[in-house]
């Protein structure tokens, strides 16, 4: 692995005093950690110390060049936790002070367009997001220090672990697309893809009260992980042909009722038609998969004729980030049956090849940078 940093664009601001460890990827398939000049925060802006950083599907997603918005060169990482080191002019009025132990909400909005004056700044239609969409000041997170705008750092319990805690932002995509579904007390839901956001999705739909939870994936490590988390009911893709072949099977799983909502947690054309198969009528289906190719085989006629509400979902807000937050620090969801692997940041080139090449054997795997507690 190389110890060199990628030229495209040195970093911009006030860069003083050191240098750091970031890691970076500048073509598909290659790691290196490059050396960087630390930078200092700017006005409304804090410098944080990172303790630890989950590898996304997202970043892996760029890692192979198949990321629809991320290409590379890429500086990864918005899985993030930490401890503020220094706040710039101005940042103090957040309330935030040096030592506190934070995490991030890494969407970037312009604060001006019509989404985010209606306040769905997370559908910014200018929206960037810190380790993917590269902006000169928030490069990713996978790195000593990680400079961020005030407002987007989040301030966690003193006693609450940083390791936990870099395991908020893919938990929150899962509590924004239950909420998002209209779920209700009683509902059947089916999670295609027990991966990090399925398994997100899994717990979220439990703690909201749905009465049969079925994931369905095609590694059975990771169905037993789903059962550890509360699904009623699996299904091994790698023995099944389907999920609506199973349930024809086993037709007293959902009985008259149907599925209610699904999460389409995987991002491929088949299981965009699963989920199509398996809802019932005036269902939900909420996809969430990032689709590396396009969807060309659909069935749409079935969207009419059964009315069907499909409906995106993307990141999440500020009551997400902090409701996750809580939500982990009470041990209302487990996040540690979902860590399989820590590597050190000097190794991070190992974490994305675990993630491409066996990924059976994992789920979240972290980039301990700090490693602090």
């Amino acid at each position: 692995m190389g110890k060199k940093s990628i030229p495209a664009g040195a970093l911009a601001g006030t860069a003083k005093g050191g240098i750091m460890r970031q890691l970076q990827v500048p073509e598909p398939y290659k790691v290196v950690i490059g050396k960087i000049p630390e930078i200092e925060p700017a006005e409304n802006e804090v410098q944080v110390e990172i303790a630890y950083c989950g590898i996304c599907g997202s970043d892996v997603h760029a890692y192979k060049g198949k990321h629809p918005f991320v290409p590379t060169p890429a500086y990864p990482g918005h899985e993030g936790s930490g401890i503020v080191l220094k706040l710039g002019k101005g940042a103090e009025k957040t309330g935030l002070k040096v030592g506190d132990r934070v995490t991030f909400e890494p969407n970037l909005n312009c604060g001006t367009c019509y989404n985010c004056r209606k306040g769905l700044y997370n559908i910014c239609l200018n929206l960037k997001v810190m380790g993917c969409q590269m902006t000169e000041r928030t490069k990713g997170m996978m790195a000593d220090k990680f400079v961020a705008p005030a407002n987007k750092v989040v301030k966690i319990p003193k006693d609450m672990s940083l390791k936990k805690a870099a395991m908020t932002e893919p938990l929150a995509v899962g509590l924004h697309a239950v909420r998002r579904s209209g779920i209700k007390v009683g509902d059947h839901v089916v999670v295609l893809g027990a991966g990090t956001i399925g398994l997100s999705c899994l717990q979220f739909a439990k703690l909201a009260g749905a009465n049969v939870l079925m994931s369905a994936d095609f590694l059975p490590s990771r169905l037993e992980v789903a059962k550890k988390l509360g699904a009623t009911h699996v299904v091994d893709l790698s023995k099944e042909k389907g999920v609506a072949e199973y349930l024809a099977k086993n037709p007293q799983i959902m009985g008259e009722e149907g599925v209610d909502i699904v999460f389409e947690c995987v991002g491929v054309e088949g299981s965009m038609n699963e989920s199509i198969k398996i809802t019932r009528k005036g269902g939900t289906i909420m996809v969430l998969g990032v689709f590396g190719d396009e969807v060309n085989h659909f069935n749409a006629a079935w969207v009419q004729d059964r009315e069907f509400n499909i409906l995106g979902s993307l990141m999440y807000t500020w009551r997400d980030i902090t409701d996750t937050v809580d939500a982990i620090y009470k041990n209302k969801v487990n996040v540690d049956a979902m860590i399989t692997n820590v590597v050190d940041l000097d190794d991070g080139a190992k974490g994305f090849e675990m993630l491409d090449k066996q990924a059976k054997d994992n789920i979240k795997i972290l980039v301990k940078v700090s490693g602090k507690e």
